[in-house]
C-alpha cells in the first residue's frame, strides 16, 4: 500500500497542524510556477496534494492508517476490507478531491482512489474490490494550484478587491475578506489548472501573506501602535499625527500623560465580518532626552523642574 506519509515526508503521528505545514512547504517547492513545468516534478506535485487531500481529512486519514496496518489477505487485499466503509470514508455526499482524483458519492470513481492507495486497485486476477460497483473512466480533473497573495497591512485590515492571474494565465477578481490574516488561504474554484479533453478544471489556492506595517500591530480585532511623546508634549499636551489603516488621524494628548498610557482611537482596528470594527490603542512612551556634559542651562531647568514636582508621587514603593 503507497505510504502517503512517506509521500510528505512526516511521521505517522504527525498532527494535523505539522502534516498541514509540510504539505505547503512541498507544494510551494514543487509547484509547475516553481519548477518551469518539469515534468517530474510536476508529477510529484500531483503525489504530494493526493496524499494531502487525504491526510489532511480526519475521517479520510483514520480510515487509510487502518487500511494500512491491516494484515493482507490471500486476495491481496487488506483483512477486513469493507467496500461499504471504504466508500463512506473516501466517498460520502461531497466526493473527494486530491490532484487528479475524484471519488463520488455513487461509486463511479471509487477505482481511481483504491487504485491510487493500493497501486492497481485490484486484487488477484483482476478482480474489482467493489463487488457490483460500477468502475468507469473519466476525463481527468485539472491540477489544483497553489500561488501567494500579498496584500498590505490595511487591506488585510479592511479588505480590498485585487486582479490576480487564474491559472490558465487569465485575470481574475477577487475579494479580500476584512480581517484576514497571513496563513489564510482563498480557493478559487475551477481557476486553477486547465484539464485536457475537455476536463473539469482544478482549483486556485492562494495564500495570504500580509506585509507588515512599520508602525502598526494587530492584536486581534485591535491595531497597536507604539507612540513616542517629548518630556514637553507629554507634560502640557498637544496634537499628534498618528497613522491608521484609515489614513493619519488628529489624536489628541492630554496634559499629564505618563509613559504606559493607552490613548484609544474607537473604531480604527480591523473590520469584522459584521462590519464593526475594533479600536486603535497608541501606547505611550515617553522620551526623555540626555543632558549633555557641558549644557548646564538644561541641567538647571531639569532641576528647577524637580524641585517644583517634589510633592507629585511617582513610585509606591
Amino acid at each position: 500500500m503507497k505510504d502517503l506519509y512517506k509521500t510528505l515526508g512526516v511521521e505517522e503521528d504527525a498532527d494535523a497542524d505539522a502534516i498541514k505545514k509540510r504539505y505547503r512547504k512541498l507544494a510551494k517547492e514543487y509547484h509547475p510556477d516553481a519548477t518551469g513545468g518539469d515534468k517530474k516534478k510536476t508529477e510529484r506535485f500531483k503525489e504530494i496534494n493526493e496524499a494531502y487531500g487525504i491526510l489532511g481529512d480526519d475521517k479520510k486519514r483514520k480510515e487509510y492508517d487502518r487500511l494500512k496496518h491491516a494484515p493482507v489477505g490471500a486476495d491481496g487485499m487488506p483483512q477486513g476490507f469493507d467496500p461499504d466503509a471504504f466508500a463512506q470514508a473516501f466517498g460520502g455526499a461531497g466526493g473527494f478531491r486530491g490532484g487528479n482524483v475524484h471519488v463520488s458519492g455513487d461509486f463511479n470513481d471509487l477505482g481511481d482512489i483504491f487504485s491510487s492507495l493500493f497501486g492497481g486497485g485490484v486484487g488477484p486476477g483482476g478482480a474489482n474490490p467493489f463487488g457490483t460497483a460500477r468502475v468507469r473512466t473519466r476525463v481527468p480533473r485539472g491540477n489544483d494550484l497553489v500561488g501567494r497573495l500579498d496584500v498590505t497591512f490595511p487591506e488585510a485590515a479592511l479588505g480590498a478587491r485585487r486582479t490576480v492571474r487564474s491559472g490558465t494565465g487569465g485575470q481574475l477578481e477577487v475579494q479580500i475578506p476584512p480581517g484576514v490574516d497571513t496563513g489564510g488561504r482563498l480557493r478559487l474554484v475551477g481557476h486553477g489548472g486547465a484539464a485536457p479533453k475537455g476536463g473539469q478544471p482544478g482549483d486556485l489556492h492562494l495564500e495570504i501573506v500580509v506585509t507588515p506595517d512599520p508602525h502598526l500591530r494587530r492584536n486581534g480585532d485591535d491595531i497597536e501602535l507604539e507612540l513616542p511623546l517629548s518630556v514637553g508634549e507629554a507634560m502640557l499636551g498637544t496634537k499628534v499625527n498618528v497613522p491608521t489603516v484609515d489614513g493619519p488621524v488628529l489624536l489628541t494628548i492630554p496634559p499629564g500623560t505618563s509613559s504606559g498610557a493607552k490613548l484609544r482611537l474607537r473604531g480604527k482596528g480591523v473590520k469584522r465580518s459584521d462590519g464593526s470594527r475594533g479600536d486603535q490603542i497608541g501606547h505611550v512612551q515617553v522620551v526623555v532626552p540626555k543632558i549633555a556634559a557641558d549644557d548646564s542651562e538644561t541641567r538647571k531647568l531639569a532641576e528647577e523642574l524637580d524641585q517644583r514636582t517634589k510633592g507629585t508621587k511617582v513610585r509606591d514603593f
